[in-house]
């Protein structure tokens, strides 16, 4: 089989005169990503213009040597030469735009890590040896449900990311699996409650309710034509909220063992009314909370995807090994076995894993480990759908484009090389935060090291993760001698000193080392955009920064007050004391809040705007003597 010389040769793209838009595009992005990396301009034309010699044909066209798509399904794609052309094509316009992408990544050497900023080679010549390569996703849905991939669709595609709870991702970017209403949570809606829905749910007993929700799932899915999937899923709940507990839902709950039991038979009824009518479309709900079990006696209908939350798990250790749960209803099962348990019932099974800390967006969470683990215990049990939330409102300080890079390399081939993955983690180091690459991924390493024996929660707090070191260093009610009450009372004496008499607050490793090794990072970066990245993923440090001098100015008080009180033989809540020590640490807090500050608007210039979850800080005047917002 010959070589390609594409810069040799008279090369031209050439897409089908009917081409979907996304074959259009793609071959748009091929001739250009070929301009970028060579500085020559491949034309694009269409199959109307006669065959010729030196082609790379992108999607379905009339040329001689197409590949055979069957077998491919929407996302599967053939790279393939025949005698001196190229073929990239696709099972559908949205596989051929991943042929493109997988082509300019495997071939030509291009890494896209992020909406803006992306690794373009620069070439003189490209020649390429020749391709006969077949790739099809191991999941048939893959959301990467972190910020940049779903305020960037050009980039999910780049990703070869399809799953999207809401609108279809444009039809220029290969569009993806259409939802008709919410992706979660829905049955309050479709029930007609109001208020607050949290641990509130519907009786599912109640015909009333059936009718209610039948009528509106119907409704939902005439006004989204094209729709492949509709919600009908609980309500949020806590670790302790439970379904209905009238005696019929109690009666189903204690045939089947599990609460899922009334919702699945629930949403079978629907799926069997729908079936024929919308033979395509998929009926989704939940395994979540007091759900989580699989029923016995009910299995879901072939049009029903349930999806399994991990919401409970520990994050640190791989799913599939660590049975550390949550409490309450949830302590009698671990993940492992409840993937198991569900995937021997279901058929079309879905999971929604958790990738970051929902109550501090911008803190080191220690995952990186496991996330191939936990991925191949998804593939491994047969799971169709995933869905990988993470911080998701806006980027955060942390290392959000690398764990979503990753994620996106793993939804598409979760059991690739051990060698080729270690390829992956260290050329994103490298090429992401240039000559500080080694040194970042040193402070990886170290959050990895210092949590290894902790179980890690969604929820974890920072004193919990990376605790401050406390040194003590005298006993409780040993006061220092000269210290008189008189020389307090007259303002006196520098009452700095006795501020870490009792206890002083030492950082965690993870700070000390951490901040040294960042500003190693920073003193290597040889240009602006890899400057920018380290910038970003360092506010990190600062949130631990901030949270050890938080500490240690609690520390300052506490240790005054006790000194405080032996000297003037009064008790900590005396307002003298609150005074002083008012007077004595406003200094410090009001370096606390300024170096804060500073932090804030750094996290804002870079695009990092929330803290967790539920807080942002768009809105300064609110937030800006508030880091941390809570206890940590």
């Amino acid at each position: 089989m010959e070589k390609l010389y594409l810069t040799e040769k008279d090369y031209i793209v050439i897409r089908g005169a009917a081409a979907a838009e996304a074959e259009i595009y793609a071959a748009q992005e091929l001739a250009e990503y070929f301009r970028k990396i060579t500085g020559r301009t491949l034309p694009v034309r269409t199959d109307e213009d006669a065959e010729g010699e030196y082609e790379i044909v992108v999607g379905r066209t009339n040329r001689n040597g197409m590949p055979v798509t069957e077998g491919l399904g929407e996302d599967g794609f053939v790279l393939r030469t025949v005698g001196e052309k190229l073929f990239l094509t696709g099972g559908s316009p949205r596989g051929t735009l991943y042929a493109v992408y997988e082509w300019l990544e495997s071939r030509l050497g291009c890494r896209f890590y992020a909406s803006d900023f992306e690794k373009i080679p620069q070439r003189d010549t490209v020649v390429l040896d020749p391709i006969d390569e077949r790739q099809v996703p191991v999941f048939t849905v893959r959301n990467d449900f972190w910020s940049d991939y779903i305020r960037n669709p050009g980039f999910a595609a780049k990703r070869k990311m399809n799953g999207n709870k809401g609108p279809s991702l444009p039809a220029k970017f290969g569009g993806s699996m259409p939802w008709a209403g919410g992706g979660c949570h829905t049955i309050g809606e479709l029930a007609g409650m109001t208020g607050n829905l949290t641990d509130r749910q519907p009786c599912l007993s109640d015909e009333a309710v059936y009718e209610t929700v039948l009528g509106k799932v119907k409704k939902l899915l005439k006004d989204n034509p094209g729709a492949r999937f509709i919600s009908v899923s609980q309500n949020d709940s806590t670790d302790r909220g439970v379904g209905c507990q009238c005696e019929k839902c109690r009666e189903v709950f204690r045939e089947t063992g599990s609460y899922a039991g009334s919702f699945l038979r629930f949403v079978n009824r629907i799926a069997d009314e729908i079936r024929d009518e919308y033979p395509d479309v998929m009926i989704h709900t939940f395994a979540y909370r007091y759900t989580r079990q699989a029923p016995k006696g009910v299995i879901p209908r072939p049009n029903v995807m349930v999806e399994l939350c991990s919401i409970e798990a520990c994050f640190r250790h791989p799913l599939a090994v660590c049975t550390t749960v949550g409490k309450d209803h949830a302590a009698a099962d671990d993940f492992s076995k409840l993937i198991r348990d569900w995937s021997a019932i279901c058929e079309n099974l879905s999971v929604w894993d958790y990738t970051t800390d929902f109550a501090n967006y911008n803190l080191t969470f220690p995952n990186f480990a496991v996330l191939r683990d936990n991925v191949r215990l998804f593939a491994d049990n047969h799971v169709k759908y995933v869905f990988e939330q993470g911080a998701y409102q806006s980027r955060n300080g942390e290392f959000c484009e690398l764990r979503g890079y990753l994620l996106a390399k793993l939804l598409w081939d979760p059991y690739m090389s051990d060698e080729e993955y270690a390829r992956i983690v260290s050329e994103f180091f490298a090429d992401f935060y240039g000559e500080g690459g080694e040194a970042i991924r040193q402070y990886a390493d170290l959050s990895l090291a210092e949590t290894k024996e902790r179980h890690v929660s969604i929820y974890i707090s920072l004193e919990d993760l990376y605790p401050n070191r406390i040194e003590t260093r005298r006993a409780d009610g040993e006061l220092p001698d000269g210290l008189t009450a008189d020389a307090i009372r007259s303002g006196s004496v520098d009452l700095s000193a006795y501020t870490e008499w009792f206890t002083a607050v030492k950082p965690h490793i993870l700070l000390e080392k951490g901040t040294q090794l960042f500003r190693s990072a920073l003193d290597a970066a040889r240009d602006d955009a890899v400057r920018q990245n380290i910038e970003r993923s360092m506010i990190q440090v600062g949130v631990l920064r901030s949270f050890w001098r938080y500490r240690v100015i609690e520390s300052h008080r506490e240790n005054l007050t006790k000194v405080l009180c032996g000297v003037l033989r009064v008790e900590p809540e005396d307002e003298t004391v609150k005074i002083i020590c008012d007077g004595a640490l406003r200094s410090e807090e009001e370096a606390y809040v300024e170096e804060n500050r500073r932090l804030q608007v750094n996290m804002m210039d870079l695009g990092v705007y929330f803290l967790t979850e539920g807080n942002s800080m768009k809105n300064r005047d609110v937030f800006r003597f508030q880091l941390p917002v809570t206890r940590w």
